[in-house]
């Protein structure tokens, strides 16, 4: 597997690699890159029909209030807001990925800072890589490109954070540059250097500043790495963005996504939070929610303005009672939602989907897989295709909707078992079906399927390859 070398190398230091593929294939020869690949025109296969019936489910099984019913008190409150606060100072405590940007030192030493861009950019450039078109990334994109553009030289011994917050959901970066980087020719879906997406209102610091002054090298409450400098609003202070971002009055975002629009009328929009994203509240009239959005001007700095949300959009201006009734119907609000490798395509990968889940009802919840399986409580860690007895005692005491499963690189959440099989909603991308190659079924979105999907592979059943159980509880 080709990508073990960044993750290993990346993860050592510090920054969390989203969403691994663990489905790496031979590679190809060399050719030069064609720089009008930038400006590619994707032709994405089409989306599959969903929600889609995977074999082992029944129509009746694609509808959260089917696994509800079969819960004895679906209505109980497991964790009061008290509580919750509680769970994510401990998910903080545990979890190094979780950084609060209002508790950042305000001034950093520029060399850990210098030694991480560096690292990051030597562990990329050693890769082989493809463009869009199939070509083979020559190392000249790394050399008279991108590494210019990084100037690590001018970074100073000690750096004066500056603050910013996201004007909109934005994807934050390996390396600054836009151009997709493939593992395997054709595998335009899986770009190499997409960490994530992080979302509107999201607070940042800023480390560092490309030459082009086109990217900011910063610091996410999940991750770190290059943004578009575009998409992010600058304040003098931190304590003016966290007025906002932790103000007592917000909306959360409890639907797939909502439109936010720029005038009371509601007839032009701006764009599309999804779910989990929390927006300062100003008011609220008869049709419209009255929210502060953040922009950018011209010189980079922030400024707020007024815009406005349908009363009959799918938002709360409090987090939902933390029930499995409530749990659940969030993670159906998805079902049949498009599979994005770290956010692509306004898309959600596997610990996407847990993440907006679990964020929407207030828990902080890390955004990579290898992080988000220590929040709550372990029920326990299991080698592949072994300790099925151990495995199968803990999901019948699991709790449904609040325990999520992970294998290698893929997080699902479990529903419930019915007639010996266990059942679990996940974001995924592909079914294998060979025991003799690499041949797969395209699912690309949020499903319903029991354990035993891929069962007919050479890889192994969700089950046997299931590492960890944990209930965020």
């Amino acid at each position: 597997m080709k990508s073990w070398i960044l993750f290993a190398a990346i993860f050592f230091f510090g920054l969390p690699m989203i969403g691994l593929r663990h489905d790496a294939r031979g590679l190809g020869a060399f050719s030069p890159v064609d720089r009008s690949s930038l400006a590619y025109a994707e032709e994405l296969p089409p989306l599959p029909k969903g929600p889609l019936l995977l074999t082992g489910c029944t129509p009746e099984q694609q509808r959260a209030e089917y696994w509800i019913s079969r819960l004895p008190n679906p209505d109980r409150v497991l964790k009061t807001p008290e509580q919750l606060k509680t769970l994510n100072d401990d998910i903080h405590s545990i979890v190094k990925e979780c950084v609060d940007i209002f508790k950042l030192d305000l001034v950093r030493f520029g060399k850990s800072i210098r030694d991480q861009i560096e690292l990051e950019f030597k562990t990329i450039r050693g890769r082989i890589l493809f463009d869009v078109t199939g070509k083979r990334i020559p190392k000249t994109i790394f050399d008279d490109e991108i590494k210019p553009l990084i100037q690590t030289g001018n970074i100073p011994a000690k750096i004066k954070m500056k603050w910013g917050v996201a004007t909109r959901a934005t994807s934050v970066r390996a390396l600054p540059i836009d151009m997709k980087m493939l593992e395997e020719i054709g595998d335009i879906e899986f770009d190499q250097l997409q960490f994530t997406l992080i979302k509107l209102w999201t607070p940042v610091g800023i480390f560092h500043t490309s030459k082009d002054g086109q990217w900011y090298y910063i610091q996410a409450p999940y991750v770190r790495g290059w943004v578009q400098s575009k998409d992010i609003a600058l304040f003098a202070a931190r304590d003016e963005i966290k007025k906002y971002a932790k103000s007592p009055k917000f909306l959360v975002v409890t639907g797939e996504s909502v439109s936010v629009f720029s005038d009371p009328a509601l007839t032009q929009i701006l764009q599309r939070p999804s779910m989990g994203t929390v927006i300062p509240l100003i008011d609220q009239t008869t049709s419209a929610y009255k929210v502060w959005i953040p922009s950018r001007k011209a010189d980079g700095q922030g400024a707020l303005f007024k815009a406005y949300i349908s009363r009959k959009s799918d938002v709360m201006n409090q987090f939902p009672a933390y029930t499995q009734r409530n749990v659940i119907k969030q993670a159906f609000k998805l079902l049949g939602a498009r599979y994005g490798w770290g956010g692509m395509y306004n898309g959600r990968d596997c610990s996407g989907f847990t993440h907006d889940v679990f964020l929407s009802m207030g828990v902080d919840m890390p955004r990579d897989s290898d992080q988000q399986i220590f929040a709550g409580t372990q029920l326990g860690h299991y080698e592949p295709f072994k300790n099925s007895e151990e495995k199968i005692a803990a999901l019948r005491s699991a709790t449904p909707g609040f325990t999520i499963l992970k294998m290698p690189m893929h997080m699902m959440i479990y529903l419930g078992e019915i007639n010996g099989k266990f059942y679990v909603i996940h974001s995924t991308w592909a079914e294998r079906i060979s025991m003799t190659s690499d041949e797969k079924r395209r699912i690309n979105q949020v499903v319903v399927s029991d354990l035993s999907l891929n069962g007919n592979s050479y890889l192994g059943s969700l089950f046997d390859r299931t590492v960890a159980i944990s209930e965020v509880l």
